[in-house]
């Protein structure tokens, strides 16, 4: 006869029908009976938390007199928490997000007296294939999941599930989900009739039977008769126990060693929706609030800490307690149905308002080490017509792109000159966009009461670009804006413009009469048809799913000629503004379009720059009609059933279309539709050259016709949660009820995104493009500065300068103590051997685990840090002391 174990446990969505505060009511009551059972109940042996610590802080920010008491019972491993601080979304966000996101949930549950040392993903919606790694990265011994997986790729819930570089995982599958079980029922004898119904579906997934049984599910308050009832199961002759997941996992392991039970091999992602929905096309329900979280992730880990991190080298202080409050907010927007936005209006709302905080709190912490330098660095030089402008670079390798710099200014004639005296040349630009206009953006980038002068005419707000080559890796450098000067130096550039087109010494574009564009790799001799073409098709899905219509035929924007105007042109730019007018369906009733239209515009700015191999878009759909999708499509020139998109680590590649998935008819809960997620790029997985999607925003693409690309850019559906969709027949997944904001009805919404075409041995060439674009420099002009001495400051300085092979993830504080941790990723498909990380001669650098704790000293020579191998797809931590 088989054991089964049960584990109570609960999952626990801290925001999703509700708002994390009205949540939190429950959660009161809900803490207040666990413990109360915990502490007095001796056969409630245990209960597992979800595998997350932020609502733990929720619960103790109301009664934190009960510390005490959690810690005990967490120490004792009554109380099981961790590893994450929420539960996120698997796939949308960052690596170094998602690490984070770990690093403070172990530490918090680790400071109240133990971590659960298992992965737990009851409910991402599909599984990443980056995750056994992740873990394993951690710590941890095992994983535990549920969506994707099915029972044709399992033939048993325990197996191991194979990562990136050299790892394995044991992995425990929820072979009927993580809450097919609420909890016992009062009445026993509905206990042993569910006992007869459940058991045999379980052990028919349990080869070494030890059973697993679920015994919780979303916010399912512990049953105060739980453990008697399990008691009593024992009476009547059934082998079972109560267990947590640390224990029950090491309990597998043995039975299958015992039985010689040889562990199938599980790798990649899992997207089957056999078993559970996994919701094709969330991945851009709100779309406006993807693009911001994508921005403000990677503004925390590539510009923000690095920044930091720049200063702290040079005597500055920061507290990491302090940024870790801003990764928080971070962490609770990319919980998973706060960043799917698979929630009613108000919870939707709340995740806004987090963006707002972000936003304030960002600009004032970059603004931080502007103002630092400013006090810091010997500007007793400068003359009274002189003012400064800092420019940080926050890659760790010298750039050659563009800086953008905004100013108000008092005089339109300056030139700009480093501290030798030696002019840096700068091109103005045509257009004046609009900045922030929160008073922590003013604090640096246009001093507040300025702003106010540009209206009353005394002083002019001016926007130019300057070339990057000169400013040192990791580091930053200070030029003297010299007013009542003028020079003959001109920006050099190599884009040359001619009618409705620009080239440049690697690519030659012409925009279309209908808008598309035409564009020549010049290295390889290609040309490249249909670029940037705007469609358009309804959508009667929900929040969950995109669903198509009846009868519904895609709408080509381009059909209908835009208007084309030159904006920019320059040696290092030109810039044409495409603006598209089209009536498209107003809404769909009855799983039809309707007649009646309204009008969607489309703006959509072309740029070619100096010496790029990229093409740059920034696109904005002004939307007025309900219920429809719009795309921009590529076409390539070569076909491939598979496609090669950036993940956390590395790549991935996937089918275009997905064959032998389980059929409607047959019982699956989904048809999954070919809709993915990216990180930064994605391109056809053939071997003739490259022609890949770069985003700085959208990440959901599909690919039609083995040829096309596509780029989602506005999703708009009305329905929490809708039944009966054509690709997901039955109940609805959310409450059917109205969710207008994410229409995004009379929203105007804006996307950035760049084609690059390069030869077929460019890869290395596209992820650096990837990782420039998304990247960019950090530039500040100010006025209000002191002109001493300071505290002698030099005006350039570079922290450190990595390997071009291999791509920074973070540069931060250690968690613990005043050492700094820097996370280099080989996001490459080889392995890259005798990697040099070059820094000051007195550094002493140490590989370390995740953690941050030491693992072994590396040797400076000379200034220079030699790492043996990176794998490929693969990141170490090194700690700089």
């Amino acid at each position: 006869m088989s054991r089964i174990h049960f584990i109570p446990h609960v999952h626990w969505d801290r925001e999703w029908l509700r708002s994390t505060d009205a949540s939190r009511i429950k959660l009161v009551y809900f803490f207040d009976r666990l413990i109360d059972m915990l502490e007095n109940d001796s056969k409630m042996e245990c209960f597992t938390f979800d595998g997350q610590t932020a609502a733990l802080e929720d619960y103790l920010a109301i009664k934190p007199y009960q510390k005490e008491k959690i810690t005990k019972l967490v120490t004792e491993r009554k109380l099981l928490i961790g590893p994450w601080y929420v539960q996120p979304d698997m796939i949308i966000p960052s690596g170094e997000a998602l690490i984070r996101n770990l690093l403070v949930g172990s530490k918090y549950a680790s400071s109240l007296g133990h971590c659960m040392n298992v992965g737990w993903v009851p409910d991402a919606f599909g599984q990443n294939k980056v995750t056994p790694y992740l873990f394993k990265e951690l710590g941890m011994k095992g994983v535990y999941a549920w969506r994707g997986f099915d029972y044709e790729c399992l033939d048993d819930s325990l197996f191991l599930w194979k990562g990136n570089g050299n790892t394995v995982l044991p992995a425990v599958h929820f072979a009927l989900g993580y809450g097919h079980y609420r909890g016992f029922p009062e009445d026993y004898q509905e206990v042993k009739k569910d006992m007869e119904n459940f058991i045999p579906k379980l052990e028919a997934r349990y080869q070494d039977q030890e059973v697993l049984f679920m015994l919780g599910s979303d916010y399912a308050f512990p049953r105060r008769h739980a453990s008697k009832t399990i008691e009593q199961l024992k009476k009547d002759g059934y082998n079972c126990q109560m267990n947590n997941p640390e224990d029950y996992l090491d309990t597998l392991l043995q039975a299958a060693k015992n039985n010689n039970h040889q562990l199938n091999v599980y790798e990649g992602e899992a997207r089957s929706a056999a078993l559970g929905r996994i919701h094709a096309g969330i991945t851009s329900t709100r779309i406006d609030i993807k693009n911001a979280m994508r921005y403000y992730e990677t503004m925390m880990a590539k510009v923000v800490e690095p920044m930091i991190g720049i200063t702290r080298a040079l005597g500055g202080y920061c507290d990491q307690e302090l940024v870790n409050y801003f990764w928080k907010i971070i962490f609770k927007n990319q919980f998973h149905d706060s960043i799917y936005s698979s929630s009613p209006d108000s919870i939707n709302h709340t995740v806004e308002n987090r963006l707002l905080n972000l936003r304030h709190g960002l600009n004032e912490l970059i603004w931080m080490n502007f103002r630092y330098l400013a006090e810091k660095t010997d500007l007793s030089s400068l003359k009274e017509n002189e003012d400064i402008l800092v420019l940080f670079n926050t890659l760790p390798y010298q750039r050659n792109d563009y800086a953008f710099v905004s100013m108000i200014v008092k005089n339109k004639d300056f030139v700009l000159k480093r501290q030798d005296g030696s002019i840096v040349p700068y091109q103005l630009t045509n257009e004046i966009i609009d900045t922030c206009h929160d008073i922590e953006y003013y604090n640096g980038m246009e001093n507040f009461h300025d702003s106010g002068e540009v209206l009353e005419g005394t002083k002019f707000k001016v926007q130019l670009k300057i070339a990057t080559s000169f400013l040192p890796a990791m580091g930053y450098e200070i030029l003297k804006v010299c007013f009542n000067e003028t020079t003959e130096n001109n920006i050099d550039g190599d884009v040359t413009v001619f009618e409705n087109g620009a080239e440049n010494k690697y690519l030659k574009i012409k925009i279309e009469a209908n808008g598309t564009v035409t564009a020549t790799n010049k290295i390889t001799n290609e040309t490249y048809r249909n670029l940037n073409t705007f469609v358009e098709k309804g959508d009667d899905g929900d929040e969950y799913n995109y669903s198509p219509c009846v009868d519904d035929q895609e709408i080509c924007l381009n059909d209908t000629k835009p208007t084309i105007t030159l904006i920019e042109s320059s040696p290092i730019e030109v810039k044409y503004r495409l603006v598209y007018k089209r009536m498209v369906p107003e809404k769909v009733v009855d799983h039809h379009r309707v007649a009646e239209l309204k009008e969607l515009n489309i703006i959509s700015d072309v740029s070619l720059k100096a010496n790029s191999q990229t093409i740059d878009f920034k696109t904005t759909v002004e939307n007025h009609s309900s219920d429809h999708i719009v795309r921009v499509t590529f076409d390539d020139l070569y076909e491939s059933l598979q496609n090669c998109s950036q993940d956390q680590f590395g790549t991935i590649i996937r089918d275009n279309v997905i064959g032998n998935q389980k059929s409607l008819e047959d019982g699956a809960t989904e048809y999954v539709l070919p809709i993915y997620a990216m990180q930064r790029f994605v391109k056809l997985n053939h071997q003739n050259s490259i022609m890949a999607l770069i985003s700085k925003g959208p990440l959901e693409y599909e690919v039609e016709a083995n040829q096309r690309l596509c780029l989602t850019l506005l999703r708009s559906v009305g329905k929490f949660g809708k039944a009966d969709l054509l690709i997901r027949p039955g109940r609805s997944s959310g409450y059917r009820m109205d969710t207008p904001s994410s229409q995004l009805l009379d929203k105007s919404i804006t996307s950035e995104y760049s084609i690059f075409l390069g030869k077929a041995d460019q890869m290395s060439d596209l992820i650096r493009n990837a990782e420039v674009l998304n990247t960019p420099v950090q530039s500040r002009y100010l006025n209000d500065i002191s002109r001493h001495k300071n505290d002698n400051l030099a005006w350039c300085n570079s922290i450190f300068k990595l390997d071009p092979r291999v791509e920074l993830m973070a540069y931060k504080k250690c968690e613990q103590g005043n050492g700094s941790v820097v996370r280099i990723l080989n996001n490459r498909d080889d392995d890259v051997a005798e990697v040099i990380l070059t820094l000051s001669k007195d550094k002493q650098c140490y590989l370390a685990n995740v953690q941050e704790e030491k693992l072994e000293k590396l040797e400076n020579e000379n200034g220079q840090i030699l790492i043996k191998n990176i794998m490929a797809n693969t990141f170490i931590t090194v700690i700089i002391e």
